[in-house]
């Protein structure tokens, strides 16, 4: 009994140790991008906010459809959009370099490590970088307003916000896979600029869900997009004051679809992965 004890131990260790170094080379390749992938997700929003939260709430303000409690609605979006959008490319873009014409997966699978903790890596490094790009939106979204119209955010339900922001980054990173799978790698390119930016239009990052009720039909279409879960309980968590989708339902949809996406993605990965 003890040798099989001993034995069972041995075989943990022989497969995790190889995950772990897989893991911690993805968090040395991050360090290393750390500067110039900080720079992408700062100008990005930094852009998008100086526009909507500083400029136009003073070049006519309501005349041009944006009034000076803007940047309280659009604040929960950013950090949304740039937790999916950077959790989804990275895995996205990995997969097609792992199934692409050079087959970067036959290296991986040299290693004593089964296939799904090898896709599993994948979406450690899609969640690390849309953390990561949560973090650099925040403050830009905080403190980027027009003078005197600060964003009315209330951080002290901060624990929902890092549930939301790491189960986000998971949710999206395995999106990246179950679509890496599926799409020609040599077609990824098509995706980026077509797919996720209809997703993010229509991700209710702009406005929330409540304000699509004088169009109920299209109200009902947008549930079936991911973004507008993420981007309603980033809304939950720091603008609670804002009309949003019940806190329940943000939960079992965000925890389900998790669950089950990361559960297709690896199956995908793993029979991709076969020779």
């Amino acid at each position: 009994m003890a040798f099989t004890a001993t034995r069972a131990k041995d075989v943990k260790l022989t497969i995790w140790r190889p995950f772990l170094v897989l893991v911690f080379r993805e968090i040395r390749r991050l360090r290393k991008e750390a500067a110039g992938f900080v720079m992408k997700i700062a100008i990005i929003t930094l852009s998008t906010v100086f526009v909507f939260d500083f400029v136009l709430p003073q070049l006519g303000g309501q005349s041009l459809g944006v009034t000076q409690g803007y940047a309280t609605v659009l604040a929960p979006g950013m950090v949304a959009v740039a937790t999916c959008n950077q959790a989804f490319t990275a895995a996205l873009t990995a997969v097609s370099l792992d199934f692409g014409p050079l087959r970067r997966i036959d290296q991986a699978l040299m290693a004593p490590l089964p296939v799904p903790l090898i896709a599993l890596t994948r979406i450690v490094d899609g969640t690390l970088r849309g953390v990561l790009a949560a973090c650099v939106a925040l403050p830009i979204v905080a403190f980027v307003h027009a003078p005197g119209a600060p964003p009315a955010l209330d951080l002290t339900r901060w624990p929902f916000l890092l549930g939301t922001v790491v189960g986000a980054s998971i949710l999206f990173a395995a999106l990246g896979i179950v679509v890496g799978t599926a799409v020609n790698p040599g077609k990824v390119s098509n995706v980026l600029p077509f797919g996720l930016p209809v997703m993010i239009m229509l991700g209710c990052v702009y406005y929330p869900w409540a304000a699509l009720g004088p169009l109920p039909w299209l109200q009902y279409v947008v549930l079936a997009n991911p973004v507008v879960y993420i981007t309603e309980a980033t809304r939950f968590a720091i603008a609670p004051q804002l009309g949003h989708l019940p806190e329940s339902v943000l939960l079992w949809t965000i925890g389900v679809g998790l669950i089950l996406t990361t559960a297709v993605g690896l199956t995908r990965f793993t029979i991709k992965a076969r020779p």
